[in-house]
């Protein structure tokens, strides 16, 4: 199971709409569980706070996943991916990291530096590159997807966001799909957006909608479950606490 899909997946949907105050608390916190096969493999935290980077303000969002039981036996992986997002300029990245640890031997840092008055992010791993303008990284492009009213979606309409990606500019879209209802765990129903993020099939994804995000359908809009189907099994993230959340859960039916 390769968890950086999963922290990849529950990062684009985690951030803040253009009011944070309103939406999201700095403070917030959220855990997740990853079953593979009815298997728990893997625990996540999804953290934001307030941060100071040579006197100016910025919001820190930390996503941290790690294998626990069978799967970290098998094959143990932690992986940390940080943004420094300015709240004052759309929540744009002034830097983000990526620290992963797999196996018993491999290893990989990249840190990246945005310069959006040039449209140009560098790499350490592989130098400059020209992106679109107003370009994010995996984890602000959660900033702008949730800037969005979910309320007038209609089905089949998509969102597009360009970000930097594995070392290469990678335009994110999701398309929404419904609003239901869903049974999580011991938190029982929760009402929610459900998204389909379009992507490539090949040897990790078995279709073009193979995996499917459901988020809250309140003015938290946090996400509450990500479900893959892949070549070989399923993949279940599922939220499993939070704290500290800005609003009411509201979409939650106790």
């Amino acid at each position: 199971m390769k968890l950086k899909l999963t922290i990849a997946i529950l990062v684009v949907l985690t951030a803040l709409r253009a009011d944070a105050q309103k939406t999201f608390g700095v403070n917030e916190k959220l855990t997740y569980e990853a079953y593979y096969a009815f298997v728990t493999g893997a625990k996540m935290t999804l953290e934001t706070k307030s941060a100071t980077i040579l006197g100016k303000e910025y919001i820190n969002i930390k996503a941290y996943g790690y294998t626990i039981g069978l799967v970290d036996k098998i094959y143990k992986i932690k992986e940390e991916y940080q943004t420094w997002a300015d709240p004052s300029n759309n929540y744009l990245p002034a830097k983000a990291f990526e620290n992963v640890h797999e196996g018993s031997s491999y290893s990989r840092y990249i840190s990246l530096q945005f310069n959006h008055d040039n449209n140009t992010v560098v790499s350490s791993k592989s130098g400059s590159h020209n992106v679109e303008p107003n370009c994010y990284d995996i984890v602000s492009a959660a900033y702008k997807l949730r800037t969005t009213d979910m309320t007038k979606l209609t089905p089949g309409q998509t969102i597009r966001i360009e970000t930097f990606f594995g070392e290469e500019p990678w335009p994110l879209v999701v398309a929404y799909k419904k609003t239901e209802t869903i049974k999580v765990g011991k938190l029982g129903k929760i009402k929610c957006y459900e998204f389909v993020p379009v992507v490539e099939v090949s040897g990790t994804f078995s279709s073009k909608d193979a995996l499917h995000i459901w988020i809250s359908a309140d003015e938290n809009k946090i996400p509450v479950r990500a479900q893959m189907d892949l070549m070989v099994g399923s993949c279940k993230v599922d939220l499993v606490g939070y704290e500290n959340l800005a609003n009411d859960f509201s979409s939650r039916i106790k």
